[in-house]
């Protein structure tokens, strides 16, 4: 069995791994490169099971009454350290929203301009759609 010691060591080097997950996330977000969220995605996931996975054995280690005496400050300091996770993870968050808002938009204007550039008039000058259906060659 692991010590309490070596359990923390390694929670803390899951964080790390979070945060630089996150770091990478973000930057692909700056960079506008969505495609490649997907992967980071389950790689976060697969990040924070093991978090979950660690805390629990760590909770149920024989030794645990340490971490309200010897280990509280390493303790706090993993805590601390899971907060900036947190709030990374909501600023990507945040991002990822106003990204879709962006999109949403974009794709929205280009729907109206399609729609006016599809407007023709009838032998009257009224308005009418366009020639949708109608196979012109010439």
């Amino acid at each position: 069995m692991m010590t309490l010691t070596e359990l923390l060591d390694t929670q803390e080097q899951n964080l790390d791994n979070m945060l630089t997950l996150l770091e990478h996330e973000f930057d692909l977000l700056k960079q506008r490169q969505a495609l490649s969220l997907a992967e980071i995605a389950a790689s976060k996931q697969q990040q924070l099971e093991a978090i979950v996975a660690l805390d629990n054995v760590i909770a149920a280690h024989p030794d645990v009454a340490e971490l309200k005496g010897p280990l509280l400050s390493r303790q706090e300091a993993l805590r601390e350290k899971m907060t900036h996770c947190q709030e990374r993870n909501e600023v990507n968050g945040h991002l990822i929203e106003m990204t879709l808002s962006a999109n949403r938009r974009l794709a929205a204007t280009l729907l109206q301009l399609r729609d006016k550039n599809s407007v023709t008039y009838d032998k009257n000058g009224q308005p009418r759609p366009g020639s949708a259906g109608l196979n012109i060659k010439a």
